[in-house]
């Protein structure tokens, strides 16, 4: 072999080493900012996610809203006019003690009717909770729970959170369906709320001793599942997220962690 053939080749051999680490290179850099363009669209289209989220919840807030009005300024306007005609017409009918006894019974009905709207509407919009926060609304909301066979207790060792009305709404609701749940569902007897909050982080835990549940066979139930699914779907939006300990036979312990820097820009109340 000839010196200009020994060159050429090697040259030759240089200039196809060269291509393929370019083509190594480019391949790699290739992957790379597609991973990218994945990634920022991956994040795109959470960002959408926790948007539609966020109007969805919102618009739930406003129907309830509505709801509420409807029917404390209707309903209830309605059932207090009604039972004003009942007394006057009980005054001009007279005094027979079975009609007076007819009289009496569907007084009560009213008044407890009207007891029912006003229970309803306060579900539909915790007025308290607008007023005076949510340590506040939590107490009512723990109170109206309790009876003689159910004890529900509230314990947060900070008298004062400041948190934005919007995520003590979010907080409210997500308690509120959990007790519902234990009362429920669970059938327990003895329900605690632990509401803590630290430098930078909120955690809210509900407690029963209810007969518990299996929590996939919930899930996979669309109508029964629906309660969890709408609580994941609350902390969505401000990336929080929950841990479900739960299992047939025994009580549940159910842990709700929000980032504060994560949930101040959320609002469901405008």
């Amino acid at each position: 072999m000839s010196m200009d053939s020994g060159f050429v080749i090697a040259v030759g051999t240089a200039v196809l080493l060269m291509m393929a680490v370019f083509i190594i290179i480019f391949v790699a850099y290739y992957q790379q900012k597609q991973a990218k363009q994945q990634l920022a669209f991956k994040e795109l289209q959470a960002q959408h996610r926790r948007e539609l989220m966020e109007a969805t919840f919102r618009g739930q807030e406003e129907e309830r809203r509505r709801l509420a009005e409807d029917m404390h300024d209707g309903i209830g306007t309605m059932l207090s006019i009604t039972k004003m005609s009942l007394n006057q017409l009980e005054k001009q009918v007279g005094g027979e003690v079975q009609v007076g006894f007819q009289f009496q019974k569907t007084r009560s009905m009213i008044d407890e009717t009207m007891t029912n709207v006003r229970r309803i509407s306060r579900n539909l919009v915790p007025t308290t909770l607008e007023r005076f926060g949510l340590l506040a609304a939590l107490e009512e909301l723990v109170d109206r729970a309790t009876d003689n066979d159910i004890e529900v207790e509230l314990v947060y060792p900070e008298p004062e959170l400041g948190f934005l009305p919007a995520l003590e709404l979010m907080l409210y609701r997500i308690a509120q369906e959990l007790l519902n749940n234990a009362i429920r569902h669970a059938r327990a007897r003895h329900i605690t709320i632990h509401l803590i909050r630290f430098e930078n982080e909120v955690r809210l835990s509900v407690i029963d001793d209810g007969v518990g549940f299996d929590f996939d066979a919930v899930m996979e139930n669309r109508k029964a599942g629906l309660g969890l699914r709408n609580i994941e779907s609350r902390l969505n939006v401000v990336n929080g997220h929950v841990t479900f300990d739960v299992a047939p036979g025994r009580g549940s312990r159910i842990h709700v962690q929000v980032q504060l820097h994560d949930a101040q820009p959320v609002d469901l109340l405008s």
